[in-house]
């Protein structure tokens, strides 16, 4: 503790000089003379008006803003055939494993892929893998990823394979 105090008294009394000389000069220094009286003041600035807001550029990798719905007044669009004929590709996340039966047909394989299940549908051209994880809250096994032929979704082929094999499991 004596050593802390000597430091303390060592640094009170060389900057207390410092001070006093920098408090000296100001008071030396003489007040700056009034600034003489303007006759006028300045004319105003034009106004300017402000640029127009900038939208910002959108970032890459999300998603354009949805369109406003159409109201009463506006036709909905037009339907082409082609679009009307695509069935929507069947869905895999969220099923259960008699889901994926039902939907698919049943598994020409299953295995343990830890922490996952895997039930694989389909033949040898087409083969859909959907990996099944446990879930504590409704406690059972559910889809949450899958590939096909080793193409992870979404993909047109994996889109058009999921339809084929889901057909070809209705026709049995």
């Amino acid at each position: 503790m004596p050593n802390r105090f000597r430091r303390l008294t060592a640094l009170a009394v060389l900057t207390l000089p410092v001070m006093l000389a920098g408090c000296e000069l100001l008071r030396l220094t003489p007040e700056p003379a009034p600034a003489p009286a303007q006759e006028a003041p300045p004319p105003p600035a034009p106004a300017v008006e402000p640029p127009p807001p900038v939208r910002p550029a959108p970032l890459p990798g999300r998603k354009p803003p949805l369109p406003a719905p159409p109201s009463a007044a506006q036709p909905a669009p037009a339907v082409t055939p082609a679009e009307e004929a695509l069935p929507r590709p069947p869905v895999v996340v969220g099923l259960t494993r008699d889901g994926l039966v039902q939907q698919f047909g049943p598994p020409v394989a299953e295995r343990e892929a830890a922490p996952a299940r895997v039930l694989e549908f389909g033949g040898a051209d087409c083969r859909l893998a959907a990996y099944l994880y446990f879930d504590t809250t409704r406690n059972d096994f559910y889809a949450l990823q899958y590939e096909v032929n080793g193409i992870p979704a979404p993909h047109d082929a994996v889109d058009r394979c999921l339809s084929r094999i889901a057909r070809d499991a209705s026709r049995r």
